[in-house]
């Protein structure tokens, strides 16, 4: 097995290279670029700047309607909210943004299965950033898949004209690097090479500072289903060519079964250019010889079509455990029951991501604390906090919160486990709520009913 960064640059770049299509293809789907329907070797650019309008962009709404129930809500440390840690903790998610570079670490890990955070050091000071997967590969702990036990992160320096490769090991950290064009002066794709040398190369204490994000089928959160993001695309270009060509209405002359037909020659014997006889015209009249009849093509209902659109649309909904109302805004066909299960699967599978990516998160906070020279004990529990999937928006926390009330749970279990309000929001509010109650006892006190507490009584 690898050991060495020398030994390790070769094994991640290739899976690195393999890995790439289909994260690619995946970051397409989840950006409105999806493959265009019916495509072909020798389409003209005008036929497919048309397909290009029929795309719509269901991966990324599905992405972006599950992320938005997985936000990042605090640090937790053992259950203490003196703890002398906490406050470094809060220091660190703050100055990087930890809520920030979550989000997009989240995006990547529902679009291509795979979610990369990488903790490093400036000057003392931890320093966490998002990898992209395109660029960014970490071979992980067989039995705790958001362990990286070695890192590659590959770049192009367009200016210097050479490209970098940065292998990570338990204990070492290597820099290498290639000319980013061959001898013909072409540019090389891929990570795989044989033309790396070593550049620079560090030592340091303890793991590979990087977490992975993994979902457990290692799929996309719509990579199964993309043969019907392809459907619908399809369906809505029939859409588009049909009323396209309905724009453009075919004309024909209709002879009498009892007539000559149509006549080719005037009577000076001259050929008739019924295009220029006929020519269509605002206020233009048109006088037909005995016999002649103007026929019209007739529009094509795409009520149908529109129909089948939303139903693929529900298809894709149903798949991808994704409420309808993400696609079809109008949910003028759903019921409320029927609203309320998809999203009690939307939750649980939200709940399901937050279990998954939990554990990642706490050793990331683990790793940055090292950093900067604080190691938890065996009995200290750091834990990352979400706000709850089901309670998102404000509607759906106070309403909850309301009817906790009314059942007789106490205010800092409403604020924890319905309001979702982390630990440093909890400790303002009860300063918040002691400065009011001191306000109001002065208040309730001073003469003249507390109207004017400086006034003489």
């Amino acid at each position: 097995m690898a050991r060495t960064p020398e030994e390790w640059l070769p094994v991640l770049a290739k899976r690195l290279d393999a890995e790439y299509p289909r994260i690619a293809r995946l970051r397409r789907y989840a950006t409105g670029d999806s493959d265009l329907p019916e495509m072909g070797k020798n389409l003209k650019a005008s036929w497919q700047a048309f397909q290009k309008k029929a795309r719509t962009d269901f991966g990324g709404l599905a992405v972006s309607a599950l992320g938005n129930r997985i936000r990042y809500n605090g640090i937790a440390i053992g259950g203490d909210q003196k703890h002398p840690a906490l406050p470094v903790a809060r220091r660190i998610a703050r100055d990087n943004r930890l809520a920030t570079q979550f989000k997009m670490a989240v995006k990547d890990y529902l679009t291509t299965s795979y979610g990369y955070l990488f903790v490093s050091s400036n000057a003392g000071e931890a320093i966490i950033t998002r990898e992209e997967p395109e660029m960014f590969y970490a071979a992980t702990d067989a039995v705790r898949p958001w362990k990286a036990i070695a890192t590659l992160k590959v770049w192009r320096n367009e200016e210097a004209g050479k490209d970098y490769a940065k292998v990570v090991v338990p204990g070492r950290a290597a820099v290498f690097s290639r000319p980013s064009k061959n001898v013909n002066g072409v540019k090389v794709f891929g990570a795989y090479s044989e033309d790396w040398t070593l550049e620079s190369e560090q030592e340091y204490d303890g793991d590979v500072p990087c977490v992975v994000l993994r979902r457990d089928d290692r799929m996309g959160l719509f990579e199964p289903h993309m043969d019907v993001i392809d459907r619908i695309n399809l369906g809505k270009l029939q859409r588009l060519v049909t009323t396209a060509l309905q724009a453009f209405r075919q004309r024909a002359l209709k002879s009498n079964p009892n007539s000559d037909g149509v006549p080719d020659k005037d009577a000076d014997g001259n050929d008739i250019d019924y295009r220029a006889m006929f020519e269509p015209a605002p206020g233009a009249m048109w006088e037909l010889p005995e016999g002649l009849d103007i026929w019209e093509s007739q529009q094509t209902d795409i009520r149908p079509m529109l129909e089948a659109e939303k139903a693929d649309a529900r298809d894709f909904a149903a798949v991808s455990r994704t409420p309808v109302s993400v696609f079809t805004p109008e949910s003028a066909n759903q019921s409320a029951e029927g609203a309320a299960a998809a999203k009690e699967q939307h939750v649980a599978l939200a709940e399901d991501e937050i279990d998954n990516i939990k554990p990642a998160l706490a050793v990331l906070m683990v790793y940055a604390l090292r950093v900067q020279g604080i190691e938890l004990g065996e009995d200290e529990t750091l834990d990352v906090l979400f706000v709850p999937a089901d309670r998102v928006s404000l509607t759906e926390k106070y309403d909850a919160a309301s009817k906790a009330k009314a059942a007789g749970e106490s205010w800092d279990s409403i604020a924890r486990n319905i309001l979702g309000y982390s630990p440093e929001q909890i400790r303002q509010d009860a300063l918040a709520r002691a400065e009011e109650q001191l306000l109001l006892t002065a208040l309730i006190g001073a003469p003249n009913g507390g109207t004017n507490p400086g006034a003489p009584a």
